[in-house]
Order: structure tokens, then sequence, then C-alpha cells
């Protein structure tokens, strides 16, 4: 077991049919750790999470708990829990009953399951909410007795798919705020699973994207967001614009690409690249600057304005190349001096770009 390694899944491969959906898949998780498996619907991610809760068998590969093969574990043999989108609460039970089920089946005392109910209740804020029925909640209030439920028991592991996927915008924003305050709190490890980049960035200690039944990249938010290592990545975390060109020479730590439209500019960061070598280059919709006018000392890609619009907070104006592909740029403004048909450059700091699909040497 590595470090402090509460959860491994090592060599996971799962298929339904012909289908292929887990293609040996890998990780490791640490005690108190909240990861994020982050991808489009079928790529593979719920039925990871419900390998690793024992609603199905891999086909080869294992599944590890605090170094215990428990790949063949019954669900019940196993230390964690799942909470579910549909949240699954006993319409016929209220909510102290539905969150101190699991207790009871155990054959605890009463009063030990009426005080950790309590407990329960008061880490996700219902208080008073113990004998209301399930019909008689609100959908975040059900939510929350799904939770409470969860971590009555105290598992090692709290799995959660898409919980928060039935809520409003704001009332799913707030949520993201307190599930992190309730897993700091209890230092249990919470594996996520979202199709919301938003939810990944905000809450996650790494985030696992995922992709055809494999993981495109393991990291941080800020690594994934910011040093993206395929353009899938780039382009699904953050709608990156994707610029594909060919070395024209490396220089310092800095590479000068040819592109259509002109030149651009990116740090290699450690990716050796070669003269004539075709390159794939990300660039954060936030990074692109548009320069109204041509400037021969500028580095950067000849276009024309083709729309200008206006969502949440942001303006966004889609530039065209020559070759007819497009390029989006972001601030935060409701307005700009540029118009369609408008002429202008597009550029950025190197600093800010990032080289996609290639391996990494140094």
């Amino acid at each position: 077991m590595i470090d402090n390694e509460i959860l491994k899944l090592d060599q996971i491969t799962k298929h339904f049919g012909d289908t292929e959906v887990l293609n040996g898949i890998n990780l490791s998780i640490q005690q108190g750790e909240f990861i994020t498996l982050l991808g489009s619907s079928g790529c593979g991610k719920t039925t990871t999470l419900r390998i690793i809760a024992g609603l199905e068998s891999p086909d080869s590969g294992r599944v590890l708990l605090e170094g215990k093969d428990v790949t063949f574990d019954e669900p019940n043999k196993r230390d964690v829990n799942t909470v579910f989108q549909n949240y699954a609460l006993f319409p016929h039970m209220d909510v102290e009953t539905n969150i101190g089920y699991s207790l009871k089946l155990k054959r605890i005392n009463k009063e030990t399951i009426k005080k950790r109910v309590q407990e329960s209740l008061e880490l996700v804020q219902l208080n008073g909410y113990g004998k209301r029925m399930p019909h008689e909640l609100s959908g975040g209030e059900k939510q929350r007795v799904a939770i409470a439920r969860a971590i009555i028991n105290q598992p090692k592991v709290l799995l959660l798919d898409e919980p928060l996927g039935a809520l409003d915008l704001q009332l799913r924003r707030n949520m993201q705020v307190e599930l992190k305050k309730l897993q700091t709190h209890l230092g249990i490890t919470f594996l996520y699973i979202t199709h919301d980049q938003e939810e990944a960035i905000n809450m996650s200690d790494r985030i696992a994207v995922m992709r055809d039944g494999v993981f495109e990249q393991i990291g941080t938010p800020s690594e994934v967001y910011d040093r993206p290592k395929t353009s899938y990545v780039a382009q699904f975390v953050g709608m990156a614009n994707i610029i594909n060109g060919s070395v024209i020479s490396p220089k310092d730590d800095m590479v000068e690409f040819s592109a259509t439209g002109g030149k651009g500019l990116v740090k290699h960061n450690g990716i050796v690249v070669k003269s004539d070598q075709s390159v794939t280059v990300a660039v954060r919709r936030e990074n692109i600057q548009l320069l109204n006018q041509a400037d021969e000392s500028v580095t950067g890609l000849r276009a024309v304005v083709k729309e200008k619009t206006f969502a949440g907070g942001l303006l966004q104006i889609v530039v065209t190349l020559e070759d007819g592909s497009e390029l989006v740029s972001s601030k935060h403004g409701i307005n700009s001096i540029l118009e369609p048909n408008d002429h202008v450059v597009v550029t950025w700091d190197p600093e800010h770009a990032v080289i996609v699909d290639m391996e990494e040497s140094l």
C-alpha cells in the first residue's frame, strides 16, 4: 500500500457484451481525499463506481480497500457507501427511520441509533426534520437525507454518483460548498462522479478525466485546467481553443510554430519537439487576446470577427481564421469595440498556452 492509500483500482477491465466499458484502468486514492471521476455519459465512470461498490464485477483486475482485495466481496462486506442521484429513500419511512435503517439491520441498540441519527442530521443541517416523510422534502433536503444515511455508517469511502444532478443551478452550487465542508469535517474519502466540470473543479483534490473507458488525465484541478495533456481534456474542461500547426523552431523554453494565418508561441514545458514537426496547442478562451489592427511586431494569427455573444457575465467573440476554422475569445463585460467583419490579430501569452497530445519527456 502506497503512503496513506485507502483505495486502489488495479488494471480493471469490463465489457458488456462486445462493448468494452473499462480498459485496464488504474487509480490510487489516499485517505481523506476528495477525488472526482469526470466525463461525459458512457465514458465508464458509473461502471467504475459500481465495481468499487460491489454492484458489478470486473472482467479482470483488482479492487483493493486498505490493501485488502475486495474485488468479489458482497457490497455489504466492504466498508463503502453510495449516494445515488435519485436518493433512493424509502417513501414509507420518515427521515430519521430512513437514516437509521442500516444500523437497525446491524442490530445496534435503539439509544445508539437515536444518538447517531441526530448527529447525522446535525451534520447535514436538518435538525428538526426527523419526523418528516420523503414526500414533504425538497430535492435539496432529500439529497441531504441520502448523505446522512450514507455517513451514519462511518464508511471508509463514500461514493457519490452525480448526487446534485437533479437540483437547480443555485442550489447545486450551494450544495457543492456544503459537501466539501462536510467531507473536510468528517475526513472521509469521497469518490464523486459528475459530467459537470465546474463541480469537479470546485470540490476536488484531484480529478480523473475519463474517456472511452480510460483515464485521459489524473491531476489537481489546476493541473487539469492549466496543463491539460490532451486536446480532449483541454476542450472538455474549460472548452479551450485547439490550434494545429507546424514547428518552426524551438527556442530556449519556447516553441515557435506556424498555423493558419500566421505564427504562435508556446512554452514547451518539458516536451521535446523538432523543426517541421506537427504540433497541437491549446489556449483557454480567457487567454485569447484580439488586436483590432495588424502589428508586424506581434506574433499572432490573422482572423475576422464572426460574432459577439454575451452569456453568464462573459462576452464571447468568435473569430474565423483563413481556413474557416473558428477560435473563441472571452472576457468579463458586456461590450467590445470589435464588430463582425473586423479584421483582427489573434494572440496570447505563451505562458498561457500548452502543447497537447504528446508525451512529456522531462
